[in-house]
Parts: C-alpha cells; structure tokens; sequence
C-alpha cells in the first residue's frame, strides 16, 4: 500500500519538496502529517480526506450538510456521545451504524459507541467542518450541554431525601431555576449562545417560548434566521432565563413585569456590551438580547453614502447652529449615522452633550445622559438642565413629543448645533411629522437644517457574487419607470450572491445605508412656512437635485453593491 505522501504526489496534489517540509516539520513537532500538510496550506482537508479514503478503501462523503438523516438516527445517539468525538451519525442498519468521521485513526468514538451504545459501527470520512454543520442542524446548539444539565437534575430527583437548608428533615429540596442558572453547564450554554451569535455577526438574540418549544433566532444583516436547538431546551427556558438576569443584575424572581437591563462580557478575547429586554409572554418570558461591540468604529466614510451626498453633510456639519433631522424606521441605522456624525465633531475644543433612550454606544469625550421615565428624566426635562453645561454640540436621541421639538428647535435657535431622530417614511414627510405635533411652521422652517431619510440593505457577497439579467431576476420589467416625481432607469446587468460558506448560503454579506438628503433651502423654507404638502415639497427637492431613496437603491443596483429584491425590502421600488 503506497504511504499517504506518495499517494499525494501521484496525484498531483503535493510535490517531493512540499512533502520533505511537512516530513520535516512532522518529525520536529510529533504532529501528524496530513495535520502539517493542511497546516502549511499545501493542501486542503478535503484534499486529506479524498486521498485517505483511497489509501485506506473507506468512502469519503462530500457536501454531508446536505445529506438527509432519519430522525430514529438521531434519536438513538446522544448528543453528549456526537459532540465530546465530533463524529455524526449517518444510518442505522440493522445493528450496524454508520458514523462520519475526519479523523480515520481516532478508535475511540467506535469503541466507546460498541461499548455503551452497543451497536457495530461502519466509518465514512467527511470534513470536520461540514460534521460540526450538520450536528448543529440535527442536534441543535448546546444539545449536549442540554442533556448533562437534564441527566444531573434528573440524578437530583432520584436522589434520597436530605434536609433542606431550614434544617427541617424530610423535605426534598431540588435546585431552583435561581441556584441552577449558577451551574457551570448553565453558564457554559448561555456563553455559547452568546458566542454563537457574536461568531455569526448577529446583532439581536431573540429568545422565545411557546406551548411546545423554545424558538431561538439571530437577526444577522437585519434579517432574523432561526437558530437549531435541542427541543429538550424548553425545559431549561427558567434557568436560561435567570441565568441572563444575573448577567444584567435584574430582578430574578419576577416574573410578571417586563424588565430591560444590560450587561459587559468578555468572550473569549472580544468584549461585547449587552443590552437585554424581558417581556412576559403566555408561555414565559420573551428574551432579546442586543449585542453592541465595544470597539465599534464610526466612520462617515464607512456608511456608504455617495460623494456627493458625503460632501454635502460635511458642508451641514460645519454650520454653527441649527438642527439635523435624521428620519427613518426603527432598525433602519439612525443611531449610527448619528454617531458617525458625532465622532467627527469630537473634538478637544468641542463640548458635546447626548440625551438617549438608552445609550448604544459610549463615546469617548461625549457626555452622554440616560433617559430615565421613572423618575422623571425625560428628553424635555433633561434639555431644560443641559443648556447650563455650556454645550456647543448636542443630540437628542429622539424627538417624540410637542415639548421636545419646541426646546430641540429653541436650543437651535439660541446658537447650538443640534441632532435628532424621527420616524416618519422619507426626508420630506418629516416637515409635516413636525407640524402635525403642533410646531409652528415659522420655528421649523428657521431651525431645521437638513432632513436625512435612511434605509439599510445588505450587500452583495463578494466571494459568490456573480452577474445576472435584471429580467432574468424581475419578470415583465420596463427599460424605465416613471412615477408621479422622476423617470429612473433600469440596468441591463445587476449582480448577485449564490451563496456560499462566507454569507452562509444567504448571498448577502454585511449592510451599507440608502440615504436620501432633503436640504432646507430658501425655496424650501417658504414651502414649509406655507404648509405645503410632503409630496410638494419632495418635488421641489428632486427639482433642485435631491437623490431619493429609490433612486439612490437603484444606483447602489447599478453599481453591484446590492439586488432589487433587497432594496424592495426596505422601500418601495419604482
């Protein structure tokens, strides 16, 4: 039987030189070759595999994440077995089982599957990465840490009766969801789903029960993907549960009132911040937890905006006073914007104050304030006292109410640059959204600066992306439209994601914003004192060369940076 070097090289996969290196570095380490030789990057695994199994005559399965395996399968190997050896079970033949392994030499999963399990085993190779897949497809993440906490809680009831900690005797004390959510398996599985989702670059962990299950899910780009998780999980929902209110110093014990907390971890070697909202549900308490890293960077460069638009916030960033509006749904990036604009006015000769609800974010050299309604600490309130810390920039997390818009457009009006949110669907309805909560049009036209409408879309995957017709992708599809305000033409070509193991199948990988700039000008600001409608006013705007939002999601389109279904997501696509 030739060695697996020789193999190698008579397949043209590796050269003698290659192959003496990894000798070379097998005999100084006590690595083993094929280990070297994925090492050193002269081959891949699947490389490894393909030539083992001819060397060894055992059958190598590719793409296992797309093999179907029967739930009997499943149900007969414990997770613990499939985790702790990083092997899946494939069929079950009679007595005989079929696993997938990377690792042909390993004997322990096959002797300790006959020992325990009691079944012959026929062993397949696949590669590691595709197994540890497919054990999360069918067994669901943490099922292993699931069981052993199950199986100790189960060892409890079983266990004769001990006094309980009053020091009466005779009364069985089992551990509450409180004491158990400090058991290391507890932990354990409430850090992995943390760095499960950290891994996947999710932004919001929702956490949800219902009659029969407990639904996990990430919202990765904007999107929520369902996350597989052992069905058993629905008994340990209390302990999770506590578990992530220790974490953020909430009140454990109740059950009935919804709860917000956060909380600063470290995983692994990234420190991410935590803020968690609870609310109670019919069938427990509703979890989400948003992930916000502590090393965020916000830079305008890195939003995507256009050239054009780029420089002309620059231009609205160096006025001495007035208001920026940024409008735009809740999710659509706001905040970050916001942000991206405050680092860049941060500076040592800059005060800068922020009123939020709540704080994303920390800014280094901004002082920023926690909206707090309990006790009265409003957005209203807190802009009255801010005006005596002497502040030449601020931002107002939100204008919600007839009393914050008067004091945000004051503050403007006494000398201050001002930011703020609202949400209303396009840069110019946020004129009306103003004057329908009572300002008078005179005090919005003087103070308002700029309306920025923002939308988020995900962006092509460059690994996978690749060019397609735009009527192979839209049927029965005009070379132009033309609504009641613009004519936009439509690509021949736009680009797409196949899919792939970077954007995990989805063909998307990242987001980047759509913004749409209404500047108040002269002509505007009569418009506005007038009470003109949205739409008129918006007409004027395009007249005078403002890029809306379906003209700016076209051009991102055109460019390849996105695909017409995702921008028809956010926004209606004319």
């Amino acid at each position: 039987m030739l060695k697996l070097g020789e193999l190698l090289i008579r397949r043209g996969i590796l050269t003698q030189g290659q192959l003496d290196m990894a000798l070379g570095e097998h005999n100084r380490t006590g690595e083993l070759l094929g280990k070297a030789l994925i090492r050193l990057g002269f081959i891949s695994e699947e490389q490894l595999l393909t030539t083992l199994a001819e060397q060894l005559s055992i059958p190598f399965v590719p793409s296992l994440r797309e093999r179907n395996i029967a739930e009997e399968v499943i149900r007969k190997v414990p997770a613990r077995f499939v985790w702790h050896y990083k092997f899946m079970p494939l069929m079950l033949k009679g007595n005989t089982l079929t696993i997938a392994v990377s690792n042909p030499l390993d004997v322990w999963p096959t002797e300790d599957i006959k020992f325990h399990l009691g079944f012959e085993v026929e062993v397949v190779l696949a590669v590691e990465e595709e197994i540890m897949v497919t054990i999360k497809k069918y067994y669901g993440m943490g099922a292993a840490m699931v069981e052993d906490i199950l199986d100790k809680d189960k060892e409890q009831a079983a266990a004769p009766e001990r006094p309980s900690e009053e020091g009466i005797a005779g009364i069985t004390v089992l551990d509450s969801p409180e004491k158990m959510a400090q058991d290391a398996s507890v932990v354990k599985l409430v850090n992995q789903l943390l760095a499960e989702a950290i891994q996947s670059r999710a932004t919001d962990i929702h956490i949800e029960p219902f009659r029969d299950r407990v639904k996990v899910r990430y919202r990765i780009d904007g999107v929520l993907y369902e996350v597989p998780v052992p069905e058993m999980i629905r008994q340990l929902h209390l302990v999770i549960t506590s578990r992530i209110k220790i974490i953020a110093n909430m009140d454990i014990v109740e059950r009935r009132l919804p709860q917000d907390g956060r909380a600063k971890v470290k995983l692994g070697d990234q420190d991410v911040d935590l803020r968690i909202s609870i609310i109670p549900t019919l069938y427990g308490e509703n979890l989400v937890i948003r992930i916000l890293p502590t090393n965020m960077l916000f830079d305008m460069k890195q939003l995507g905006m256009s050239d054009q638009d780029y420089a002309l916030v620059e231009e609205y960033l160096e006025k001495p006073h007035g208001i920026i509006f940024l409008t735009g749904p809740t999710g659509s990036g706001k905040t970050t914007t916001l942000y991206s604009f405050l680092s860049k006015l941060n500076k040592p000769d800059v005060k800068i104050i922020t009123v939020e609800d709540p704080i994303e974010y920390e800014l280094i050299g901004v002082t920023q304030l926690q909206v707090n309604t309990k006790i009265g600490l409003t957005f209203a309130s807190a802009l009255r006292n801010l005006l005596r810390h002497d502040p030449d920039i601020m931002m107002v997390g939100e204008v919600r109410d007839l009393e914050t818009a008067e004091l945000a457009i004051r503050t403007a009006l006494t000398g201050h640059l001002v930011f703020s949110t609202l949400h209303t669907n396009d840069a110019a309805s946020g004129v009306t959204r103003l004057l329908d909560m009572g300002l008078e049009p005179f005090l919005v036209a003087s103070s308002v600066q700029v309306f920025i409408a923002q939308r988020l879309v995900r962006t092509v995957c460059q690994d996978c992306k690749e060019k397609v017709a735009l009527k192979d992708v839209m049927k029965d599809i005009k070379e132009t439209v033309k609504d009641s305000l613009e004519v936009i033409e439509r690509p021949e070509y736009i680009s797409r994601g196949k899919g792939c193991e970077a954007c995990k199948f989805t063909g998307y990988r990242g987001r980047m914003a759509l913004y749409e700039i209404l500047p108040i000008t002269e002509a505007i600001r009569q418009m506005i004192t007038d009470k003109a409608s949205a739409m008129q006013i918006k007409k004027k705007a395009i007249e005078a060369g403002m890029r809306t939002l379906t003209r700016e999601g076209w051009a991102k389109i055109r460019s390849g940076q996105t695909t017409p279904e995702e921008v028809m997501r956010v926004i209606e696509l004319a």
